[in-house]
């Protein structure tokens, strides 16, 4: 059977950082397409989990790192050379001038292979993607995009390309045959703001279910048991704010936190922890693992903050993993997660971010409300696992081939 279309997906993300290509990839090369996904690699080990997460993508999926910067792996004047432009356009930016060498190290090879492929449909990821879209559809090409985050409204970055990635978004909106983010909040804030036709569509960072897998048991069955997680536990997360609340719980809890932790971070939350609760640390897991633990806890917290906007807009895989194993969720009213819970009214209670003067109250709500793991996990599966993104993907993906 011949392919329905061949397909390059534009990144410049290792695989193991940006899991809407390696997902979108392979739904699309399960569904007949010839895919390719065209990136950037600068970093051995994250290149290393790349060829991991391969291994159980569609064999038909070719991954083609075309920009190296890993310095142990380049010629010694091209690391040089990367590293002296980089210093110039970031001297540059702080004079008013922003380059799309601030987007990527090498944008411009990104393109020109791209190019290259000759594709019937290209799929443009992350801030490169904007900028090697515009010039593909210049070319006359079909260009898709996801806008995985709003990246001209992500301002933690000093030398981040505000008004370049501003123009980019502005074309990709108006010249895409279709764009994808991950929440309606995100799309409804960008077609206001760029007073666009056209609405993107949201495709909700889910994940198929893990297998079941045997994992330690960090369950406390004389508590309630809590649960955050992220790659890196440290100060700004909400943590500190959750600890001072918990002084005014009278149910016992169990918090155990999953990420890297420095020493001197676990040592400030041991001080600030309220003694009659419990404080458990446990290293970074796998995602298998991960989704295999979630499902030993009651509660789930998402404290996400509402700046800067990107982040306010976005949904992130914090809160949908939770409810993906069935557990319950306290959640600050960002409003990405104030989208989520609509689908959820019992089971997720909102938080103001600003404002814990509340919390207590809503966490005993929480507590006291009935488990109803079954009821989150067929909501969940209906609105937001990957298997209802993919059929959103694939009648985009169909629909924009045809015109």
């Amino acid at each position: 059977m011949s392919s329905p279309g061949s397909i390059v997906i534009v990144t410049d993300q290792h695989l193991s950082a940006n899991p809407r290509v390696w997902k979108e990839a392979d739904a699309l090369a399960r569904n007949g397409y010839e895919v390719e996904i065209i990136t950037r690699a600068n970093n051995a080990m994250r290149k290393k989990k790349d060829m991991a997460i391969l291994q159980k993508l569609h064999p038909s999926v070719r991954y083609s790192p075309v920009v190296n910067a890993i310095k142990a792996e380049i010629p010694a004047l091209r690391d040089i050379y990367y590293r002296s432009r980089l210093k110039l356009v970031l001297l540059a930016k702080r004079l008013g001038f922003e380059s799309r060498y601030l987007l990527s190290t090498d944008p411009d090879k990104i393109y020109t292979e791209s190019l290259s492929r000759n594709a019937d449909l290209y799929i443009a990821h992350v801030e490169c993607g904007l900028f090697v879209g515009k010039h593909l559809i210049q070319k006359g090409k079909k260009v898709a995009f996801d806008f995985e985050d709003w990246y001209s409204r992500d301002y933690l970055s000093p030398v981040r390309a505000v008004k370049l990635l501003s123009s980019l978004e502005l074309h990709a909106l108006q010249h895409g045959v279709y764009v994808t983010c991950p929440s309606v909040a995100m799309a409804d804030a960008l077609k206001q703001t760029y007073n666009v036709a056209d609405k993107p569509e949201a495709l909700y960072n889910g994940f198929a279910d893990s297998p079941v897998q045997e994992v330690a048991n960090l369950r406390d069955d004389s508590m309630v048991n809590m649960v955050w997680f992220s790659q890196r536990v440290g100060p700004g997360r909400g943590l500190e704010k959750i600890a001072a609340v918990l002084k005014e719980v009278n149910t016992k809890v169990k918090l155990t936190l999953i990420g890297d932790c420095p020493p001197e971070y676990e040592a400030t939350l041991n001080d600030v922890f309220p003694k009659e609760h419990k404080l458990e640390l446990v290293p970074p897991v796998s995602h298998t693992e991960l989704d295999n633990m979630l499902q030993q806890f009651d509660i789930g917290l998402a404290l996400e903050e509402i700046y800067p906007e990107s982040r306010n807009k976005t949904i992130t895989n914090k809160i949908l993993q939770y409810l993906q194993a069935g557990i319950k969720v306290l959640a600050t009213n960002t409003d990405g997660q104030v989208e989520v819970a609509g689908c959820f009214p019992s089971s997720v209670r909102t938080v103001r971010t600003n404002d814990t003067t509340g919390w207590a109250a809503e966490l005993d709500a929480l507590i006291a409300e009935p488990v109803e793991r079954e009821k989150i996990k067929e909501v969940y599966h209906k609105h937001f696992s990957w298997a209802a993104q993919e059929v959103k993907l694939l009648s985009l993906v169909e629909k924009a081939l045809k015109n």
